[in-house]
């Protein structure tokens, strides 16, 4: 299964990076639009607000970026992404003053080494957890959305501050391929959370349909 998943990753890499760069403006499109449209007074103190508050604290507080749970949240994504690409765990080290490191058995592919560019680990966890929590026909707590937007304002800024020149994972996986996949990567990220929660699963369905319209629109306008 391991290499079946591998050799797939491998032939759809480039067409992927193509459909990346041809999806940039409506992905971009889409979000702007959604952010325009869902300004309510709600969203705007228990999500939106907690974003920034995290902004604000990453740059008064030093060290952040260098923690132990920012070294555990990178690893740890590489680690799920290899486990979700039938990849066995072998060890995950953290250490603030020479960074963390994840090895797995097998060969590998550019998901495990790009995942925690753009995969956003413990917002997803929190949108499995709402999932499972609604099955029970209870509301969810009260602090759900400022949690969610102090976890997701977490992953942005971490994840900026992890893209730069220097990163050895860009070059294992290839920096053009880098350069082309992430950015609408990103931009989906941010859709796919944001869209979350304005209105949970609707939300996202509504988005990426959103997402689909405007690409269709600029193909045709293309072709």
């Amino acid at each position: 299964m391991q290499q079946i998943i591998n050799t797939f990753l491998k032939y759809i890499k480039w067409p992927l990076a193509f459909l990346m760069v041809l999806m940039f403006l409506p992905v971009l499109k889409a979000d702007l639009k959604m952010f325009s449209q869902t300004m309510q007074a709600t969203l705007l103190i228990n999500f939106i607000l907690p974003i920034f508050c995290v902004f604000g604290v990453w740059f008064i507080v030093p060290g952040l970026n260098g923690s132990h749970f920012a070294i555990f949240e990178h690893e740890f994504t590489h680690m799920l992404a290899a486990i979700m690409t039938w990849h066995k765990p072998k060890t995950l080290q953290i250490d603030p003053d020479k960074g963390g490191m994840f090895a797995f058995y097998g060969e590998g592919n550019w998901f495990i080494t790009l995942a925690p560019y753009f995969v956003p680990t413990f917002p997803v966890l929190m949108m499995i957890f709402c999932a499972v929590w609604e099955q029970f026909d209870m509301p969810l707590p009260k602090l759900f959305l400022p949690i969610f937007g102090i976890i997701f304002g977490y992953h942005l800024m971490s994840n900026a501050t992890q893209i730069h020149g220097e990163q050895t994972d860009f070059k294992k996986a290839g920096w053009l391929f880098s350069i082309l996949f992430l950015p609408t990567a990103n931009l989906l990220t941010i859709g796919f959370v944001w869209a979350f929660a304005v209105n949970h699963w609707q939300g996202i369905h509504a988005w990426w349909r959103l997402v689909l319209h405007l690409t269709e629109e600029m193909l045709s306008n293309l072709f």
